[in-house]
């Protein structure tokens, strides 16, 4: 259960086991940071909120490495993987924020419909 604010920079996550992510119970702005090179599920499960049971604070998880860091064979560097396991990130519902385009936009348009 990760229920502390900032989680020191890991190089390696093994999860065979369960790896939960607690939302702070009170404060919707509540910010937390976890930080790693790998996360590698194995046969594990990651739970950042689920659709019954949402994740309710904010949460910045940071993938480290740069091009020369070393791969896991199959899956590369700086990743989450998930190998025979799951992986759940449900955050609260959002309102639309997007739309779709109501005829093509060719090059150089310079104006847009939009759908309602």
């Amino acid at each position: 259960m990760v229920d502390v604010d900032i989680v020191p920079q890991l190089s390696f996550l093994l999860v065979e086991g369960e790896l939960l992510f607690a939302p702070h119970p009170t404060d919707a702005t509540h910010q937390r940071y976890f930080d790693a090179g790998y996360i590698f599920i194995n046969g594990g499960y990651m739970e950042v909120g689920t659709e019954e049971f949402p994740y309710t604070s904010k949460i910045t998880i940071t993938m480290h490495g740069d091009v020369t860091t070393p791969a896991i064979p199959t899956y590369g560097n700086k990743n989450i993987a998930v190998r025979k396991g799951s992986l759940h990130l449900v955050g609260k519902p959002r309102e639309i924020t997007w739309t779709m385009l109501d005829s093509t936009a060719n090059a150089a348009t310079t104006k847009i419909t939009l759908l309602p």
